[in-house]
């Protein structure tokens, strides 16, 4: 199956996003098919995260537009149906003391505990995927950044969704597992056809496994589209407001950085 007919996940249309005396995003008609990987870039400020929870279903929007999930209107939803549609991570993972890395993972398994037995399989294979399954047993209070990072990662895994929902899910992490996160991403994305949509601020990243890009400009206006369409220094700069320069790595790859 090619990518144009491809099904589509999310589609939003006309919607605008505002905060107290500032709109973010204006009339934003946005498609995302399954198996594609956005990333979504802009500079602080900008709507990235608030649009994320928003299309995540955590934080209502109170302005105009719509948002459909499979066909059907976000609002239309019970809870437990459209936890099965998308997982969500947010930018700094909170969890309850006495929280165990494992139990974390398991919490988030909840729409699916009358139809599978193996959860505890699951989420096991889940915190391996992220590189913290030696964790499993450690307390959330006792883990790093980088580490609750990679367990809410893996929580994500852990929901069998077809989208992932990621505000900058490299943010706290190493270089190393910054790609290693990243190249599980595409194995997910191409092996199971899931969807990612996931806000970014290391620009050099962007070429390392999405297909797609939304650059929320200062105005509230945006681009989208491929990232071979989309990716350039000129609209990285409308975007992010700095100089951007483009690299070319040994083997060729082109990447971006703030001059």
């Amino acid at each position: 199956m090619n990518q144009s007919s491809q099904p589509i996940i999310l589609e939003t249309k006309n919607l605008d996003i505002q905060v107290p005396g500032r709109t973010l995003i204006k009339n934003l008609n946005w498609t995302v098919k399954q198996g594609e990987r956005w990333c979504l870039i802009g500079r602080n400020g900008a709507g990235k995260s608030t649009l994320l929870r928003i299309i995540a279903g955590v934080q209502a929007n109170s302005s105009a537009g719509q948002i459909n999930w499979l066909g059907q209107t976000l609002a239309s939803y019970q809870p437990e149906a459209f936890a099965k549609i998308r997982a969500y991570a947010e930018q700094s993972p909170i969890g309850g003391i006495g929280l165990r890395a494992i139990d974390a993972v398991l919490a988030s398994q909840w729409p699916w505990h009358e139809e599978q037995s193996d959860d505890l399989q699951i989420a096991i294979d889940a915190l391996a995927l992220c590189d913290v399954q030696h964790l499993a047993l450690s307390q959330w209070q006792n883990l790093s950044g980088g580490e609750r990072q990679r367990v809410a990662l893996a929580a994500c895994f852990a929901q069998n969704t077809q989208a992932l929902i990621l505000d900058e899910p490299t943010s706290h992490l190493d270089v190393g597992h910054q790609i290693s996160l990243l190249n599980t991403l595409v194995k997910q994305s191409e092996s199971y056809h899931q969807t990612i949509i996931a806000s970014l601020h290391e620009i050099g990243l962007i070429g390392r496994g999405f297909s797609h890009a939304l650059l929320l400009l200062e105005d509230g206006s945006y681009m989208s589209g491929t990232v071979e369409e989309i990716i350039n220094t000129n609209n990285l700069e409308k975007s992010l407001g700095h100089l951007i320069v483009e690299a070319r790595t040994s083997n060729g790859q082109i990447i971006y950085v703030a001059a």
